[in-house]
């Protein structure tokens, strides 16, 4: 249940951005990508085996946040070194290890750097909570009871992300991909919808890219890139080129939304999932390297003729 579709798809929360006296995005073509943007640090995780039997594994979470990891460390992607992007991968991620990355980012994040954080997994919320404002399920979570210890409070994940907007000043997008289908202690209470409706919640200055409605479940199968969920496969493609309607070499978030509603929305049928974004459409996400971009096209093809 890739928590809850995309954790709310993880996942995608972009802290932003200035405008300017007319409303318009001044800073639209530099907010992750451009010449006035500074460092861009990323903290990712990906958990398909969860360490707790009673916990259901995911098939493809792992291999989307590698692939999303791989983006970032391409051209496309500001060719992040090591000493810019930390990746936990299934038994990597323990809930200590991602608080520690998350402030890892506190302490080097600085004004008009960007902060990405991605998360592909479980959420959920406890049963019997009364406000159930959910927990991202790190690699050692409990069964039950998250609060003892092992998965991550969404609140402390607002708080995160609040910090590095309005003290570190910095750009800040988050991406789940995490509501997947199984059986989780919560299922009974909705855990993983009420866990995307909380991380769909507007924090201030920010966009947000979820992997589907607070309804519906993120959809992972081998049919996409050979073994994938389909938010962020056509996430990734999106951001190497392919959402870039306009052809000019920037995608911006109107356009993602755009490329992810078409192709995922198709993609999964006769299943629903609708990709949810929050934000200025206006601001850029990526850059288009062309040389990329030529090679995703090339890739795609190939999969439509198998």
């Amino acid at each position: 249940m890739k928590i809850l579709a995309s954790l709310i798809t993880l996942l995608l929360s972009i802290s932003l951005f200035c405008q300017n006296e007319n409303g318009d995005s001044e800073a639209a073509s530099s907010a992750l990508t451009g010449e006035l943007a500074g460092q861009t640090y990323a903290v990712v995780v990906g958990i398909s085996d969860y360490q707790d039997k009673d916990i259901p594994d995911l098939q493809y979470a792992d291999k989307d946040a590698l692939a999303f990891a791989g983006y970032l460390q391409s051209p496309a992607g500001g060719s992040l070194g090591e000493d810019h992007l930390k990746v936990l991968i299934n038994e990597q991620a323990t809930q200590a290890q991602f608080a520690v990355a998350l402030d890892w980012l506190w302490e080097v994040v600085k004004e008009n750097d960007k902060a990405i954080i991605y998360f592909s997994g479980h959420g959920d919320v406890e049963r019997r909570s009364f406000t159930q404002p959910g927990f991202l399920l790190c690699w050692d979570a409990p069964a039950n009871v998250y609060m003892g210890g092992g998965a991550f409070p969404l609140p402390m994940l607002q708080e995160v992300v609040t910090t590095l907007t309005l003290s570190n000043k910095a750009k800040v997008l988050v991406v789940t991909d995490a509501c997947r289908a199984g059986k989780l202690s919560g299922s009974q209470v909705g855990g993983a919808q009420l866990t995307s409706s909380n991380l769909a919640r507007q924090w201030d200055n920010e966009i947000k890219i979820l992997s589907c409605q607070p309804d519906e479940y993120s959809i992972e199968g081998e049919q996409w890139g050979g073994g994938h969920g389909a938010f962020s496969y056509y996430l990734i493609n999106g951001l190497y080129g392919l959402a870039d309607r306009n052809k000019d070499q920037l995608v911006n978030l109107m356009e993602l939304r755009g490329y992810l509603e078409e192709n995922v929305s198709n993609e999964v049928q006769p299943q629903r999932q609708l990709p949810m974004t929050i934000g200025n459409g206006r601001v850029a996400l990526a850059s288009v390297d062309l040389e990329m971009l030529a090679e995703v096209r090339e890739k795609e093809l190939d999969l439509s003729l198998i």
